[in-house]
């Protein structure tokens, strides 16, 4: 399960020594408003682009592509013990 961290549309932390910049809640880089994204699983403000904290492929924080990465291959273990039984059942 993924803890939310932030709510929905709560805004990112503010960069205490520049006006117009955020905080990555990940890597703690320093980013102008474009650069940062808020993850729809854990609410997280992360950085995006080259060499970020955000996952293009699964549009979520590393962090949340992480578990979800780890879910899924847990979900394919299952499927593989379930096929292994039916055919030792027949």
């Amino acid at each position: 399960m993924i803890d939310k961290v932030r709510e929905p549309g709560e805004k990112p932390e503010s960069d205490l020594y520049s006006m117009d910049k955020f905080v990555c809640d990940l890597c703690q880089g320093v980013r102008e408003r474009e650069g940062i994204t808020q993850c729809g699983f854990c609410g997280r403000w992360v950085c995006k682009g080259e060499n970020s904290c955000w996952d293009d492929e699964l549009k979520c924080c590393e962090s949340c592509s992480g578990l979800i990465i780890l879910a899924k291959s847990g979900d394919l273990l299952e499927e593989e013990i379930d096929e292994n039984e039916v055919e030792k059942d027949e």
